[in-house]
Formats: structure tokens, C-alpha cells, sequence
């Protein structure tokens, strides 16, 4: 259904440069400076229960993330307009990007050439731009598990047999 992930773990995230929710452009690359991750995570631009899900469960660790040294990015396919509602209505203290064009979801095989949807996606990414974790959901209901990336940010490689990449 999805096509196979381009960036996998511990290969280099590609930059980009995005609109956040206010407009402004927003490099990858410049949101790294000065952070020891960067959970990026890709949602669909639908305003219903799972893609709100996945954003409450990152705003409600958001702390945790900043304890280790992250900060949290999330692209979605949604516009400027829908991204800034999403931050405003769910109180979010993240950005959220908006990929309108699918450009970057396509360059990391997050495309959904079916139903023209994002597959939901974290990567955890280290200031240098590796990708130290990756989970996709196959489906809009999959929400990535919190404690998952947190495990990883601490270095735990033994947290199960197919860590650091759970499908």
C-alpha cells in the first residue's frame, strides 16, 4: 500500500525547507541548531480522532521530549490555514510544516499513491541529522508509542527484537 521508506535508520535526513503554521519558512537543517534530537513526525491533514490522537500523545510528552534534549516537527499535508488551526484548537507548542505538495513525503516513500494520504511516520533524529528511529504506521489508526522514542533518545537498544525500526 505504501510505498518503502527512502530514509532508513542511520542514514542522513535529507533538509528541507517547509511553511510552518504561520507562514514562515522552516529548514530542517535550522530547527536542529542547538537541539540533541528532533522527533519529526508526519500526519495526514485530517481533522479526525487518529491524527489528533498521534499530536495529543506528542504534546502530552512534549516535556519529556525537551527533558532529553528534543523538540518536536510535525509536517503534514494540510495548508498553512490547517496547520494553524490544528496548533491553535489542540494547543500544540510545536510546529507543525505544511507539505501541500507531498514533496518531502514523497522523497521519504510516505506517499500513499492510492489514496493520497500521509501514512503515519516518526523519525528521531540526532543533531547531526541520523535517523536513530523510525516507526510507520500501515494504517491511520497506528499511533507511534511515546515511550518507544524516549527509549531510544536514552540509548535502551535492547527494548525489543526489532528495535530501533517497528512496522
Amino acid at each position: 500500500m505504501y510505498e518503502r521508506a527512502y530514509v532508513a535508520v542511520d542514514s542522513i535526513m535529507p533538509d528541507f525547507t517547509l511553511e510552518d503554521e504561520t507562514g514562515r519558512g522552516l529548514s530542517l537543517k535550522s530547527f536542529r541548531k542547538g537541539k540533541k534530537y528532533v522527533v519529526l513526525a508526519f500526519v495526514r491533514a485530517v481533522d479526525d480522532r487518529y491524527t489528533r490522537e498521534q499530536l495529543d500523545y506528542l504534546r502530552n510528552d512534549y516535556e519529556r521530549f525537551r527533558h532529553f534534549g528534543g523538540d518536536i516537527l510535525v509536517v503534514s499535508t494540510g495548508d498553512v490555514d490547517f496547520n494553524s488551526d490544528m496548533v491553535t484548537k489542540l494547543s500544540l507548542p510545536f510546529h507543525m510544516l505544511s507539505d501541500r505538495d507531498c514533496h518531502v513525503i514523497k522523497m521519504l516513500g510516505l506517499y500513499n499513491q492510492y489514496e493520497k494520504l500521509v501514512g503515519p511516520a516518526i523519525y528521531l533524529l540526532n543533531r547531526a541529522g541520523t535517523v536513530l528511529f523510525l516507526y510507520r504506521g500501515a494504517e491511520p489508526s497506528d499511533i507511534a508509542v511515546n515511550e518507544e522514542i524516549i527509549m531510544a533518545m536514552q540509548g535502551d537498544t535492547q527494548s525489543g527484537p526489532d528495535w530501533p525500526m517497528r512496522r
